[in-house]
């Protein structure tokens, strides 16, 4: 969730807008969002009084091993969504099964009274997800605004607060001042804290790498998406410079494809992906296959490979997609232009241009085609 340093109570509830600090399971915030928060929070010149309300999902790794991690997760999804709707407040995923809302709005009576409720709810329906009663610990920690802490602290009052929570007051629901938890503890307590905050770090960086995957593949094909076929670009030109050795670029375009479209949309998807798999298929482990934007174009970068090289093998790929495509509804083929590093260029914008020049050319010429500047 979005905090503004200068005016902490104005907090967007919406969905946090970058990428890396939304939970990509629950569609909450994440730990890297709820850590900003406290450090715009304690950096400010003025603090105002604050509630956290911590959700701790009991005997989580049972279900998981009981009834599937898919029914885990959409457990942890429904705890997500009844927090937001009971709180009306931000809500972080702060590692597997541990949530925090922030508590602005309010007194410290009603943040209590709040945990009671949240804690009651998630209860009452948490046999239909499969979790076993009493389903959640509830901890609320309560933040006069005048402590002497740093966002470390907060981090030992959450673990202190659930460890407390559990262990006196059997797993149920209890509210905690910040200033009456123990920061000292013993070597016992650290371990545990830091223990805890290295599975979060760890569940932290699984879902990140689940986001990049993502950001970086196109939902239809499968492939690297467009930023990702840049991104590659500029690292293989890098690459290519230290080693000396050519990279060859085939920028493919589909010809006539659009006519899967006007079967359907679905059908034009299906093309798409069954294109995609071709042209993999007939690649080595080292080449990169990207779908270049959102149409019927590709983009294959061949490291190490001269311009000849390059469109023998655009043509051996003119040849599988024309072979392979006979027995589907619309056969179809592909034209192809190439560029080659250092030849045609040394920087991404001339070596792109050079093979949509190319493209271009082959489809002047008949379509179904590879041409190069050696082409006449």
């Amino acid at each position: 969730m979005i905090v503004d340093p200068a005016n902490p109570e104005k907090m967007d509830l919406g969905i946090a807008s970058h990428l890396f600090r939304t939970d990509a399971l629950v569609g909450s915030g994440n730990l890297v969002g709820f850590s900003e928060l406290l450090e715009s929070y304690f950096n400010a010149d003025a603090r105002q009084p604050f509630s956290l309300l911590a959700v701790d999902v009991n005997w989580f790794s049972r279900l998981n091993e009981t009834h599937g991690q898919e029914q885990g997760d959409v457990a942890l999804r429904w705890i997500g969504l009844a927090l937001a709707e009971e709180t009306r407040a931000p809500v972080y995923r702060i590692g597997g099964d541990e949530f925090v809302v922030v508590l602005i709005q309010g007194s410290p009576e009603e943040h209590a009274a709040l945990g009671q409720r949240v804690f009651e709810r998630l209860n009452d329906r948490s046999e239909k997800f499969g979790l076993s009663a009493p389903a959640v610990t509830v901890a609320v920690i309560q933040y006069s605004g005048q402590e002497p802490v740093a966002p470390p602290d907060v981090f030992v009052h959450l673990s202190s607060a659930i460890s407390d929570v559990k262990q006196y007051y059997d797993r149920t629901c209890h509210t905690y001042q910040a200033a009456g938890l123990n920061l000292t503890g013993d070597v016992a307590s650290l371990r545990s804290t830091t223990s805890l905050m290295i599975k979060r770090i760890v569940s932290l960086g699984e879902m990140l790498d689940e986001w990049q995957k993502l950001a970086y593949t196109d939902p239809v094909s499968g492939l690297p998406n467009l930023r990702a076929a840049q991104n590659q670009l500029g690292t293989r030109l890098i690459q290519a410079s230290v080693s000396g050795q050519p990279l060859g670029i085939l920028l493919i375009d589909g010809d006539d494809l659009r006519r899967y479209n006007q079967i359907s949309y679905a059908a034009g998807d299906e093309m798409i992906q069954r294109l995609g798999a071709i042209l993999r298929d007939q690649l080595r482990p080292g080449d990169f296959l990207a779908r270049w934007r959102v149409g019927d174009e590709f983009l294959v970068l061949l490291p190490a490979t001269p311009l000849e090289q390059a469109a023998a093998v655009g043509r051996r790929l003119c040849r599988a997609v024309q072979q392979a495509s006979e027995s589907w509804p619309l056969p179809v083929t592909i034209s192809i232009g190439v560029a080659e590093y250092p030849h045609h260029g040394m920087v991404e914008a001339e070596l792109l241009h050079q093979a949509e020049a190319a493209n271009d050319r082959a489809k002047a010429m008949g379509k179904n085609c590879v041409v190069t500047e050696l082409d006449t």
